[in-house]
């Protein structure tokens, strides 16, 4: 049990991100007012689909990074962008949601990092497909070709998300550009052979594996792959 004077930050962050054992962590925060406490139950909060309890959570804390990210999630960038702005943070996830928003309000004024890019942007649309929101997520779509001035990986990217939500059409596309952008990366022919497999087109998916061991040589899940498929 945590009391009020305690709290085992590396235990919390363990039972949040590794195990997501968000009812767990809501049984030993739920009678504590401090201000990390309503940050972690915001977070709760915010990856079960509860945006509005997300951002009651952040507001109680005076989180206004957090408070920013949920009207992004909302679609509210123009609020977003004011807090963000307002308060002039350093972090590296305030400097991303930053130039995010700016895409969706045609600013452009902030350039992202690669490293920003790589960290954040997967998880921001997982985040907008858990909210359906279809729209903003065509929307950042439509601009890989200007993300990939700062990161040339966003192709791979969005084919990976775009398998994962089985739109294989859109994935088989981007991960076509990313090979013409990048061919021996040996992820991305992994990543084109597993589509290949889940659209039955088996020996496209060898092929695409074989690469994937030739530009990586041993590169262990497509090894093993090929022995299933075989």
């Amino acid at each position: 049990m945590i009391d009020s004077h305690q709290f085992d930050t590396e235990f919390i962050n363990n039972l949040l991100y590794i195990k997501k054992d968000y009812s767990k962590i809501s049984c030993l925060l739920k009678d504590r007012t401090d201000i990390r406490s309503y940050v972690i139950l915001g977070k709760i909060e915010l990856y079960s689909g509860n945006i509005d309890e997300a951002e009651n959570f952040f507001t109680k804390a005076g989180y206004k990074t957090g408070i920013a990210y949920c009207k992004f999630l909302k679609g509210e960038f123009a609020e977003g962008y004011k807090i963000l702005s307002d308060i002039k943070e350093q972090s590296s996830f305030c400097h991303w949601l930053i130039c995010i928003i700016e895409i969706f309000l045609n600013k452009k004024e902030n350039i992202p990092t690669y490293f920003q890019i790589r960290n954040y942007y997967e998880q921001d649309i997982e985040m907008l497909f858990l909210y359906k929101r279809d729209k903003e997520i065509g929307n950042i779509l439509n601009f890989s070709q200007y993300i990939s001035n700062f990161n040339m990986e966003i192709f791979k990217y969005n084919g990976r998300i775009m398998l994962n939500h089985g739109f294989n059409e859109i994935a088989e596309q981007f991960l076509k550009k990313s090979l013409d952008v990048c061919y021996n990366d040996p992820e991305t022919h992994y990543l084109l052979g597993e589509l290949y497999i889940k659209t039955n087109r088996i020996q496209l998916a060898k092929e695409s594996f074989n690469k994937c061991i030739k530009v990586n040589n041993g590169y262990y899940p497509a090894e093993i792959k090929l022995k299933t498929i075989k």
